[in-house]
């Protein structure tokens, strides 16, 4: 990786799938690390799945607030520009409504007619 032309070796944590080698920073605190996306995709009207959640670790050692250097897991939805980090709590409370919608559609699903 190269930081303002310098070219330095940054350790990864082991859920990194960034290609930190390929990567030209203008300033070390724009050195991000991020985990592999994980995806609730649905069918859609194309022939392509829409992906409505994404959710994956991500880190900026670097970052100028300690706070901020933090592993987090961001939270993007489908047709939001913007990720949301989540800390422990929220995240627990995602994980917990999108298991009563999961019931929800499950019950929903036994009234369809075959």
């Amino acid at each position: 990786m190269f930081v303002g032309g310098r070219k330095l070796v940054i350790e990864c944590p082991p859920w990194c799938v960034t290609d930190h080698g390929a990567a030209s920073e203008a300033f070390l605190n724009d050195v991000v690390h991020e985990g592999a996306p994980v995806a609730l995709s649905v069918p859609s009207s194309s022939p392509e799945q829409e992906q409505l959640l994404i959710v994956r670790l991500v880190q900026w050692p670097f970052a100028a607030q300690e706070s901020d250097r933090k592993v987090s897991l961001t939270l993007e939805a489908a047709d939001d520009t913007d990720a949301v980090n989540l800390d422990v709590a929220s995240a627990s409370s995602v994980a917990r409504r999108m298991e009563e919608h999961a019931a929800r559609l499950r019950q929903l699903a036994e009234l369809v007619t075959p």
